[in-house]
């Protein structure tokens, strides 16, 4: 879709209203659960919660397409013999340049700004910029380009410039909203202790509460309660979300770039996962032991595990039977979420994500299915054998891996 590439609207606003959701997260917590959670935790779970992740372009990894199209004679130089009102076919090349970071920024203005604007085209993880070959010369395609490269650099910095600053203050911002409504809680609660009537109590208040805890690391929830004890560990689902992500793209280049798997075995594919997995996360480990067996990749926390995943070339209904049997023979108390990648290199990818789907449904641990993200993509709830009460998380993840013709 088209775009005015870092001027469609305030970034100062944008980032106001995050400050904003911020401050309503902390206002909208249970009583209990705010006068019980711990203020550093939570603080640091606010910080990385909404942090700005920043937009960098990799102009390094560009392309270039090129297409005919009619172009209105009001285009053409000053200088070209046309008729106006009438269209003529020019050959059209478009830059695509990757980026990586927030994409929601490409269309905030910043604070301080350049007066200038570009029309762009935002693809899947690229922007799209077109320019007109007139007269089937490359030198002043390749002028106009240096020339909106820069500015789109410069125009950038000053969007950097404005994250980061707003990035570094959520920590302090985060602390005082806490206080804040620590305080007015606190003093609601003197007044009532100050009336000498017994309180009746809700019911229904949770007397747990889970906050994440790192930036760095995936965010770990620990479990507080009104008792001491040690606290359970769970994966976040906005980070259970996110390495499913990253799998997902990753599968999705691999099938792009046959080369990377032609001729690997399980193993072999697991590292590549686990390559790609590990600079964004602390522990990541393969073939690492884990209750009753060896997983193919394991995220730990604290000593606890909190994701596993089993990587498997995909062989029918009794292959997704053995893997969750697999995955289910892995998992301890303390594990909440689960995964498997399949490779299907052996028939038509759309028949093997349905055949999955019915096997998933049929399987004795099978509690619910609870959606399909996108095409390959499939998430359950599964019980524990060990522990029928308890439940976990489970997605499964289909690649075309065609064998060599």
């Amino acid at each position: 879709m088209p775009m005015n590439l870092f001027y469609e609207n305030s970034l100062s606003q944008f980032l106001a209203n995050r400050l904003d959701q911020m401050r309503k997260e902390v206002k909208n917590e249970p009583k209990n659960q705010m006068l019980n959670v711990n203020e550093n935790e939570y603080r640091d779970y606010l910080a990385a919660m909404y942090d700005v992740v920043p937009l960098n372009f990799q102009w390094e990894l560009m392309e270039v397409t090129d297409s005919e199209q009619m172009i209105p004679a009001e285009r053409f130089p000053s200088h070209y013999f046309v008729n106006r009102g009438e269209s003529y076919p020019k050959q059209v090349l478009r830059f695509h340049i990757p980026f990586i970071g927030e994409a929601e920024l490409l269309k905030y203005k910043p604070s301080t700004y350049i007066m200038w604007s570009i029309d762009v085209m935002v693809e899947k993880d690229s922007i799209g910029i077109d320019f007109i070959s007139f007269n089937d010369d490359s030198a002043p395609i390749q002028r106009e380009f240096e020339g909106t490269r820069n500015k789109i650099k410069s125009q950038l910095n000053n969007v950097l410039t404005e994250v980061a600053s707003f990035n570094m203050s959520l920590t302090a911002n985060a602390q005082f909203a806490i206080a804040q409504r620590k305080t007015e809680l606190l003093r609601q609660n003197n007044l009532l202790e100050s009336l000498g009537v017994p309180v009746r109590t809700v019911a229904e208040v949770s007397p747990t509460f889970q906050v994440p805890v790192t930036k760095k690391e995936p965010l770990i929830k620990p479990v507080t309660s009104d008792a001491p004890f040690g606290p359970e560990w769970t994966l976040a689902e906005e980070e259970y979300q996110y390495i499913l992500k990253i799998c997902r793209d990753t599968g999705i280049v691999m099938e792009r770039h046959p080369r990377i798997y032609f001729d690997k075995d399980e193993e072999s594919l697991r590292d590549h996962f686990i390559m790609v997995l590990s600079p964004h996360f602390h522990s990541v480990t393969g073939e690492t032991f884990n209750s009753q067996g060896k997983t193919d990749i394991l995220i730990r926390h604290e000593g606890s595990n909190v994701f596993v995943a089993e990587c498997k070339f995909w062989k029918g209904e009794k292959s997704l039977h053995d893997a969750v049997k697999q995955i289910i023979g892995y998992l301890t108390w303390r594990d909440s979420k689960a995964a498997i990648l399949f490779f299907v290199n052996n028939q038509n990818i759309e028949m093997a994500v349905a055949t999955a789907e019915a096997a998933a449904r049929s399987d004795p641990a099978f509690v619910s299915f609870n959606f399909s993200k996108a095409t390959g993509w499939l998430d359950f709830d599964f019980r524990l054998a060990s522990d029928n009460p308890r439940h976990f998380r489970l997605s499964i993840l289909l690649f075309h891996f065609p064998k060599k013709k």
